[in-house]
């Protein structure tokens, strides 16, 4: 498996299929460049060329003027013989078409209106010659053309080809080159969180993306994906107690259910029956009870119920608790009691009822004969705190974290009732809200704390 992935490091379709559309890019970009260029420079010269005649022409005619038509032969004559880097096209005719002078054929076909024309046509060696010119009329009827042939612009444009062609060379081999070297650094960071991902598949939950710290998009990404990873951890671990204490918690519930039910089968007389009904009924209940709680749990850790969030007026609702709990407090010659002010949050009223209800209930059973028992509220750096504080034996500091687990009952609470998951449905109410669960010593005893957002 790790074979396969390193030549697809050296070898990735999909990067090269990238590679070989972004040259496609490149050389498209090159080519339209090039046309534009060439365009440009081809009317740039023509327009040079174009200024060139007109001045020679003007120069012609005023030499036919004052020198009349052999100084203008003589004139046209010196003009050939020069040596020029662009080839000159010359010729004049007299008006029977007699030829006088010049260094090509006249083209039979050429309209004699100085325009600015094409011209195709032989050199007087039978060359042929291809270049633009102007041909005018002379006073008498004679005509003469002046112009230039496209050798110099051919020279130009093949010089600009050739420059392009060894710049988009060079540009190909490097970025070639630099895709290549992309190639291989982007998908070496693909294969080490590939890498990972095996391992973690494996089994290997423990197992992290290791960050360069380079604070590049690569790091960051690493950092997200490490934290998803520490979370799923933490849901497998937390999952894996669930289901731990699920087995070890219900185990004897279901068992005594069983044990009712064939007592029902066998027993002869009504009385024996329905009270083996009644344990299994019991029993069931607990279990369902059980369940419930972890469902709230999950739900709440989840983060499902945010959606039916609703101005929740605290006062109220620690109110009725502190009502609801008064006779059970009394029943242990406990005092409990409120110590509200105004205050509201956006939250789900059932669910925080029912984890202060935890709260107190706790307190109440935890706590010894004339305890005091406090429900407060109070605004700290903008948060809305709910408190639950008695002087009972407290949470050793050491062991509050397993007290917020599900099942995570303390050694000395074996004895009494209860699946130890109060707390933490307290914790994943806390959760969903945005908030945090934290638990204190109050000096004597404990201190609970659910602490919330302001709206």
């Amino acid at each position: 498996m790790s074979g396969h992935w390193s030549r697809r490091v050296f070898l990735s379709r999909d990067a090269l299929i990238y590679a070989a559309l972004g040259l496609a890019f490149i050389v498209a970009s090159s080519v339209a460049a090039f046309l534009f260029i060439d365009d440009r420079v081809e009317r740039i010269l023509l327009q040079r060329q174009a200024a060139i005649v007109d001045s020679e022409l003007k120069l012609l005619e005023l030499v036919d003027r004052e020198e009349g038509r052999d100084g203008l032969v003589r004139s046209i004559a010196r003009r050939v013989s020069v040596p020029n880097d662009d080839f000159q096209i010359q010729a004049l005719i007299d008006r029977n078409g007699k030829y006088l002078a010049g260094d090509v054929d006249w083209p039979s076909d050429l309209i004699v209106d100085g325009a600015w024309r094409p011209i195709q046509t032989y050199a007087r060696k039978g060359v042929p010659v291809i270049g633009y010119g102007r041909a005018i009329v002379l006073p008498d009827g004679a005509k003469i053309l002046v112009g230039r042939d496209r050798s110099a612009q051919r020279a130009v444009q093949s010089a600009l080809a050739e420059a392009l062609l060894t710049a988009l060379g060079i540009l190909l081999a490097v970025a070639l080159a630099l895709g290549i070297f992309l190639n291989r650094l982007v998908l070496g960071r693909i294969d080490t969180i590939a890498t990972t991902a095996r391992r973690i598949i494996s089994g290997d939950l423990h197992e992290r993306i290791p960050a360069r710290g380079q604070d590049s998009e690569f790091d960051r990404l690493t950092g997200v994906l490490n934290s998803m990873l520490e979370r799923n951890e933490a849901h497998f671990d937390q999952m894996r107690l669930v289901t731990d204490a699920i087995a070890h918690d219900l185990r004897g519930p279901l068992q005594h259910i069983k044990a009712d039910l064939e007592r029902v089968l066998l027993a002869e007389g009504k009385a024996p029956r329905e009270a083996a009904v009644a344990r299994a009924v019991g029993e069931i209940d607990e279990a369902l009870s059980t369940f419930n709680a972890l469902l709230d749990i999950a739900r709440a850790e989840a983060g499902i119920g945010q959606e039916t969030f609703d101005q929740v007026d605290l006062a109220n609702l620690v109110e009725d608790v502190v009502e609801v709990f008064g006779p059970l407090a009394e029943e242990k010659r406990q005092k409990l009691t409120a110590q509200l002010m105004a205050m509201e949050v956006r939250g789900q009223s059932t669910l925080l009822r029912q984890s202060v209800g935890n709260l107190v209930h706790n307190a109440i059973k935890f706590s010894p004969q004339g305890a005091t028992i406090v429900a407060r509220l109070d605004d700290r750096g903008g948060n809305a705190r709910i408190i639950v504080e008695d002087n009972g034996p407290g949470i050793p500091e050491n062991e509050r974290e397993t007290a917020l687990q599900p099942f995570g009952r303390l050694s000395r609470d074996r004895p009494t009732d209860g699946k130890g998951l109060g707390l933490a449905l307290v914790a994943a109410c806390a959760k969903l809200h945005g908030g945090r669960f934290v638990l204190e010593d109050a000096h004597p005893g404990l201190r609970a704390i659910i602490e919330l957002p302001p709206d």
